[in-house]
């Protein structure tokens, strides 16, 4: 865990100086176990939070692709979870009018609090964001994430979760 937020880190500080346009930092919460809780004992305004800090590396027309560290932290019933990860981004800045679309790929390691070892995972996700100003969008993320932490901790039959997030990124 140490070693994977410090490989962020550096790589977020060495980025910084070379990236082609303002680094974006967005900070989420998860949609269903803000408002309405799970099945699993997590009644609503349960927090599960998610972070990325996307850095562009490659500017093409409009677009952009960008490398981001992201961290993702829930206070569940069964134990804490946390998820780092280090992944890739490809921005279209303007769909329609205000309107953009980022997809997401990265990979990273889930730590369950309680449990002795860490868990690969791969996560895809898709935002939708709407420009309120030069420095400030909304975002909504749909988000697939590998969860082998619930088959081997669970028993779970299902290693693929969906998450809904909305939340706010700002361009620095």
């Amino acid at each position: 865990m140490k070693s994977t937020l410090l490989i962020c880190i550096c790589l977020f500080i060495s980025l910084f100086s070379y990236s082609q346009k303002s680094i974006e930092l967005s900070f989420q919460q998860d949609a269903r176990l803000l408002l309405v809780g799970d099945d699993k004992g997590n009644y609503p305004l349960t927090f599960n939070f998610l972070a990325k800090a996307e850095i562009p590396v490659f500017k093409i027309k409009k677009n952009h692709i960008s490398i981001y560290p992201t961290v993702e932290y829930a206070d569940l019933v069964g134990g804490n979870y946390q998820r780092y990860a280090f992944g890739a981004a490809y921005a279209v800045e303007s769909l329609y009018g205000k309107i953009g679309a980022t997809a997401f790929f990265d990979y990273g390691n889930i730590y369950r609090k309680g449990a002795d070892q860490s868990f690969s995972s791969f996560s895809l996700s898709g935002e939708l964001s709407y420009k309120i100003n030069n420095w400030l969008k909304v975002t909504c993320t749909q988000q697939l994430t590998q969860r082998k932490d619930l088959k081997v901790l669970y028993d779970s039959k299902n290693e693929y979760v969906i998450s809904g997030f909305f939340g706010l990124k700002f361009a620095l």
